[in-house]
């Protein structure tokens, strides 16, 4: 079969946590393929994350505000190419158009177990025999390529020339390049995901003060009013780069750290990827649904209750009302589990 094959695309548009969970699918196929060439097509805004995959050769970029014109003209650079093969680790309305039309002469999607996962959140009954990892199930939708899984991961590769100017500017504002250093990404998509900023307040003023190390708090845009609050009410020394920091530079600022704080975001699985463990808060999602932490060091905080999973991957509403599942997580099981990665003693 590999003598047919020369020329692979992957269709993954979004978000930040699956397209960086498409990285072990990218490694092994480069292994198995070394001559082929292998293109990614992702959403504009989050190019920058394939490009910490030096396997990938070309990176087609989808704007979803040009609608359904925009898909169009995806479609047509694409069958250009004449595609051996397309791998659909997205699954959506968009993909199955692109691929039925662009003419891949084979083609090959994951698993997404969507009947398990409703029978979980709809009836609470666990229909997973095996919970597998998503980023093991990408690699999976390559099987019959003859792909093989080489128990690496997940993995980033970032330039040196990005780590040299993330590195100066956290020097520049006041971050020592050889003091042990903790990040805190205190934003998520959903609400209901979101762990309380208050609490991580108290957090940061604990590491700093406990453990006398960095904090620097990490988000987009969209965070920087969370972020700031943090950074003023706090009376310790505290750095926010929220809002100021692309995707390849928040990679390049999660590379020099010893351990990882986040909601269940993109960024927890960025911190993976770059070997850097992470103490995941959980809220309404649970293990079966493969997007926990997998590295040995990084650990999970979350509560125990009868009415979880109640979504599979977030909402804005909790159907209790009491956003219980995120407000229970108390700031020293955070820490507890954090200590436990830095072979410190417990609060």
């Amino acid at each position: 079969m590999k003598k047919n094959i020369s020329n692979i695309v992957i269709f993954r548009l979004s978000s930040i946590g699956d397209i960086i969970l498409t990285s072990a699918l990218v490694r092994c196929l480069r292994s198995t393929y070394p001559d082929a060439k292998i293109d990614f097509v992702v959403k504009r805004q989050f190019k920058h994350i394939t490009e910490l995959m030096p396997e990938i050769d070309t990176i087609h970029t989808f704007n979803s505000d040009g609608g359904f014109s925009e898909l169009l003209s995806l479609r047509t650079k694409l069958a250009s190419k004449k595609y051996d093969v397309m791998l659909d680790i997205h699954k959506n309305w968009r993909s199955a158009f692109i691929r039925n039309t662009i003419g891949a002469r084979r083609v090959y999607t994951f698993n997404k177990h969507t009947f398990k996962r409703y029978l979980m959140i709809r009836f609470k009954i666990d229909a997973y025999n095996i919970v597998r990892p998503v980023y093991l199930r990408f690699v999976d939708a390559a099987q019959k390529l003859g792909v093989v899984y080489d128990d690496k991961k997940t993995g980033l590769a970032i330039p040196a020339e990005t780590q040299k100017h993330v590195d100066n500017y956290l020097e520049d504002h006041g971050i020592k390049p050889h003091k042990p250093l903790v990040v805190l990404c205190p934003g998520a998509s959903f609400y209901n995901k979101e762990w309380q900023k208050e609490k991580f307040l108290e957090l940061a003023q604990i590491i700093i003060t406990q453990k006398n190390m960095q904090v620097v708090l990490l988000g987009g845009s969209k965070e920087q009013e969370t972020c700031t609050y943090i950074a003023t009410t706090i009376n310790q020394k505290i750095l926010s780069v929220a809002g100021q920091f692309n995707l390849k530079e928040s990679a390049a600022l999660l590379n020099r750290a010893q351990a990882t704080v986040a909601n269940d975001t993109g960024m927890l699985h960025m911190s993976e990827a770059l070997k850097v463990p992470v103490v995941g808060i959980y809220g309404p999602t649970v293990r079966q649904f493969g997007y926990f932490p997998v590295l040995a060091k990084s650990k999970v905080a979350r509560v125990e209750l009868a009415c979880r999973p109640c979504t599979k991957m977030g909402m804005n509403t909790c159907p209790k009302e009491t956003f219980d599942c995120t407000q229970k997580i108390s700031v020293s099981s955070v820490y507890s589990q954090l200590c436990s990665i830095l072979d410190s003693p417990v609060l």
